[in-house]
């Protein structure tokens, strides 16, 4: 089987980047408390049991089995399809970003955020959770708008 390496560096290195990052500011920034900007943003650190709006506080062991089939999702469409482009960089994205947080709810139980957005009521988030939503929506403007990116093999 011969391994296309422009093809994996399409979609491995924004994995990398998000993982890497995102390992970057849990350690410097798990305990932190820190107005960035006045009134818009902080870096406030937080333990969370949940996953997006504290859903399904609590239960670590279903949360790391969602990271892992979320991540599974995404080995299978860069697997069987030919994804090229935004597609790829977006899937890319998302597995990272999966890959972030469950590493830490596998080790320490809980995922630590640090972002906290001030002139909105809004939950604090972290990297991984960034390249999940932006892996997200661009996966879905790639759908309907650069389905070319998408074919099967």
């Amino acid at each position: 089987m011969k391994i296309d390496l422009k093809k994996c560096a399409l979609w491995l290195l924004p994995a990398i980047l998000i993982l890497l990052i995102d390992r970057l500011f849990k350690v410097l920034f798990y305990d932190a408390s820190v107005i960035l900007i006045p009134g818009v943003l902080a870096l406030t650190g937080a333990k969370n049991t949940g996953m997006a709006m504290g859903l399904f506080a609590g239960h670590p062991v279903l949360l790391v089995l969602l990271s892992v089939a979320l991540i599974a999702i995404c080995l299978y469409f860069l697997r069987s399809y030919r994804i090229t482009g935004l597609a790829a960089v977006s899937i890319s994205l998302i597995a990272g970003g999966a890959i972030g947080n469950a590493l830490d709810r596998v080790f320490l139980g809980y995922v630590i955020d640090m972002i906290e957005v001030l002139f909105i009521d809004f939950y604090i988030f972290n990297v991984a959770d960034i390249g999940v939503v932006c892996g997200a929506f661009l996966c879905g403007f790639s759908l309907l708008f650069r389905s070319k990116e998408w074919s099967s093999k």
